[in-house]
């Protein structure tokens, strides 16, 4: 029996040093069993803390022998990989398919042991922090605690195994300042998670599919989120943006296992069309108004709003629910099947301290279904983490404010005119300090942002910038502009959603003279994968002299979106074939007239052959 694996770059080894057994043990659940791990390069060095999730090789499902090294190779991969830029979502190091002759024993599986033989294992950086739920449980709440022993190990006590004193100090600590506080920190974690899906789903399309407390890890320095977990994850497109759920039908009567889940997902979080549909004369737990299996974004939104509902009512539901102490499946198994308890989940139960504005946001992800719930004219719902980062930032904005009453002796001092002058002198003096408090304001979160900055913080980088420009004084609104694009022109590969949020600036600065020379920096610093969308936004801009960027950008604009002005672009190819400076948005409007359509089109409005046109295309 061996206690080391090796991979491509390290050898890695549980770490025993590490859980409440000293076991390396993390958790376990339906899609892996996680122990903590460490690393050591091959040739030696130094030891380095690491995740090692054990994973089937193959899964009973519905009957079926799934491959699931085969799915995880094809799917689950190239998903980790496409989201790898971003520093918020745990990163996979290694995946080791041959463990060879490791083996570990498991008294947590039927097997007994992990081996080659049944598990295959995935390495992914260690987070050093908590889970949310833990987070939120222990670390806040102090609801439980690790204690020592003398054998060196430790034990678990939660809450209804203290002693009275000890529940009376956590009874005390809930208390209005500390409420408050853990509302901030709440709402900080829920835009937090909104920026990490908007660029998850929004920017690559993934859908998530198991939010939930476990699923999210708080770094212990900066409490920040990181999000794991994609075992369920699923790769949809804007064109088609529904993600099948493929489970079989299932006997509600009956208690769910791994080969027959009730959902997709994790029970009590999972959106109620991630449900499967009834089977055996069982009936299916919610007023079924929609299309069961269809999941989407707004399934997962569904399961942001279950997950935060928990955290708001973790104090009442550990203090006054041992059932949901003691097993929070059984939990949610026994007291949330049914369309009362599952959607529109509010803070009744709770703290009267928390904002009325949370409660709407929780209550809107999991408001019950309805057969329009996914039209994105619907309001009722959130379709997109935009729309619902912006109510949670009002509702973080939403304090009360104290208003000084007026001095009547200080009224009484002036006359009338030199009253509306005071107070016209007084308004241009507070109007001045606002925007010259509001500007800095803006710099040093710009400067917060950049000096740390990843692809999820974007919305907010535009919201900065854009608060930025508006707040800027005119003498230094163009330097600001400079500040903004030289850290987006950075990276020499700007997106689709840089451009947009650089024109909008332009349109906000409104400078004709310097805009010619504006655009071309666009163009030249354009990801030459998304001209198309770039273009659509730059034609957006009212442009007086002459550009080399925005003759291309629409002409690119009128060929492949407007299927307009064939000859015209055409025309513009030949002015501009030789540009090198400008030599990928050549290439990307060549690409885009070269093919039969427009071809018969230029060679019928000009006194070119169809041979002679096909040639230039080679040049």
């Amino acid at each position: 029996m061996n206690n080391e694996m090796i991979g491509n770059t390290y050898k890695y080894i549980i770490d025993t040093s590490y859980g409440i057994n000293k076991d390396g043990f993390i958790a376990i659940g339906s899609e892996s069993i996680v122990y903590k791990g460490l690393k050591t390069k091959l040739d030696g060095g130094l030891q380095f803390s690491c995740v090692l999730k054990f994973k089937p090789k193959s899964i009973l499902t519905d009957g079926n022998i799934v491959d699931r090294l085969e799915i995880f190779k094809t799917e689950e991969w190239k998903i980790f990989e496409e989201l790898r830029e971003c520093r918020s979502i745990v990163r996979i190091d290694d995946v080791i398919d041959n463990l060879r002759d490791f083996s570990l024993p498991c008294n947590r599986i039927v097997s007994g042991v992990i081996s080659n033989d049944s598990y295959f294992c995935v390495i992914e950086e260690f987070i050093d922090g908590w889970s949310l739920e833990e987070f939120c449980r222990e670390e806040y709440w102090k609801l439980r605690r690790i204690e020592p022993l003398s054998s060196g190990l430790s034990n678990v006590i939660n809450y209804h195994n203290f002693s009275n004193d000890e529940k009376s100090a956590v009874n005390n600590s809930y208390n209005y300042d500390n409420t408050l506080k853990y509302q901030d920190q709440i709402l900080l974690f829920m835009l937090n998670l909104c920026e990490i899906m908007e660029f998850v789903t929004e920017q690559k399309n993934i859908l998530h599919l198991d939010i939930k407390p476990e699923n999210i890890m708080v770094t212990r320095y900066g409490k920040e989120l990181v999000l794991i977990d994609f075992g369920r994850s699923k790769k949809v497109t804007k064109a088609n943006r529904f993600a099948k759920s493929h489970l079989s039908d299932v006997n509600y009567n009956e208690n769910e296992n791994l080969d027959k889940m009730y959902q997709y997902g994790t029970l009590g979080y999972a959106a109620p069309e991630c449900y499967a549909k009834a089977a055996d004369d069982s009936q299916f737990p919610f007023a079924a108004g929609f299309e069961q299996g269809e999941m989407s974004i707004e399934s997962d939104i569904f399961s942001f709003g279950g997950t935060f509902w928990e955290c708001l009512n973790i104090f009442e539901l550990v203090t006054k629910n041992k059932q949901f102490t003691d097993d929070i499946h059984d939990f949610y198994r026994n007291n949330f099947l049914n369309d009362a308890a599952y959607f529109n989940r509010d803070l009744s139960c709770t703290s009267v301290y928390y904002h009325k504005k949370l409660e709407s946001i929780v209550k809107k992800c999991t408001r019950k279904r309805t057969n329009n719930y996914c039209d994105l004219e619907n309001r009722d719902y959130y379709h997109s983490y935009k729309d619902l980062r912006k109510d949670i930032e009002n509702a973080r904005d939403s304090v009360p404010t104290i208003v000084k009453e007026e001095n009547p002796k200080v009224k009484n001092a002036f006359s009338l005119c030199g009253s509306m002058l005071s107070l016209f002198s007084v308004f241009l003096i507070i109007y001045f300090i606002y925007h010259l408090m509001a500007f800095n304001i803006a710099l040093g979160k710009w400067d917060a942002i950049t000096s740390n900055y990843n692809d999820t913080q974007f919305y907010r980088l535009e919201e900065v910038a854009e608060n930025l420009i508006t707040t800027a004084s005119a003498s230094r609104v163009d330097d600001i502009y400079g500040k903004i694009v030289s850290f987006t022109y950075k990276s020499g590969d700007i997106s689709e959603y840089e451009a947009t949020m650089i024109v909008s600036l332009l349109q906000q600065i409104n400078n004709k003279n310097l805009l010619p020379e504006r655009v071309d920096e666009i163009m030249r610093n354009a990801n030459t994968k998304k001209f198309k969308e770039i273009s659509t936004e730059i034609v957006k801009l009212d442009v007086i002299g002459d550009s080399v960027g925005y003759d291309l950008a629409r002409a690119i604009f009128n060929v492949e979106v407007g299927k307009t002005k064939i000859v015209d672009a055409y025309e513009t190819l030949g002015k501009y074939k030789d540009n090198i400076e400008f030599r990928n948005a050549v290439i990307k409007l060549k690409n885009t007239l070269d093919n039969d359509e427009n071809i018969n089109i230029i060679a019928r409005d000009t006194e070119l052959s169809r041979a002679e046109i096909q040639e230039f295309f080679k040049v």
